[in-house]
């Protein structure tokens, strides 16, 4: 999406409610768009030229061993892609903070209770749904993760259409 025109239809195919955009606020959107791209690319030269001595060390020492662990597979990389060239990296954080903040409050909840309640049973119990919020904090915000990362994946998916189709346009996709 280099220019303005392909930025507005690839927008109004995810988001509906886009089409309602006056011309400032697709200018609006399209230069923060543009500055978030910038943003990502100096950041992302910025650390390779940073890391190149380090990786080239640790390499060295390592010898063959630096293929990447099991872990990181195609689903990884193409999130890890995704979140790059993201435009909801400020509603991540946002998610993030939040659910920081609620593990915080359930970790002081069960404190609390454990400080208030002096018979063992009960501040077992306390302890148990201290923990159930925690984990249940965690689900949702992978959850929320999820969510903001569909409008993503779907322009990607349709972008990769578009330029398969206009690749090849013998074959369709």
């Amino acid at each position: 999406m280099d220019d303005f025109k392909t930025f507005k239809a690839s927008r109004e195919k995810i988001d509906p409610a886009t089409r309602k955009f006056s011309e400032r606020q697709w200018e609006q959107a399209y230069a923060a768009y543009c500055s978030s791209r910038e943003r990502v690319k100096d950041g992302q030269s910025a650390q390779t030229d940073a890391g190149k001595t380090s990786r080239r060390h640790r390499s060295s020492r390592r010898g063959r061993s630096s293929k990447r662990p099991s872990g990181h597979g195609a689903a990884a990389g193409l999130r890890s892609e995704l979140r790059q060239h993201s435009a909801y990296s400020d509603l991540r954080m946002l998610v993030d903070l939040l659910a920081w903040i609620a593990i915080a409050l359930a970790a002081l909840s069960g404190v609390l209770k454990l400080l208030y309640y002096t018979d063992v049973s009960v501040a077992l119990v306390a302890i148990v749904e201290a923990l159930i919020l925690v984990i249940a904090v965690v689900a949702l915000r992978m959850l929320a993760h999820v969510v903001i990362d569909i409008p993503d994946i779907a322009l990607q998916q349709a972008n990769d259409r578009e330029t398969r189709h206009t690749a090849d346009p013998d074959q369709l996709a």
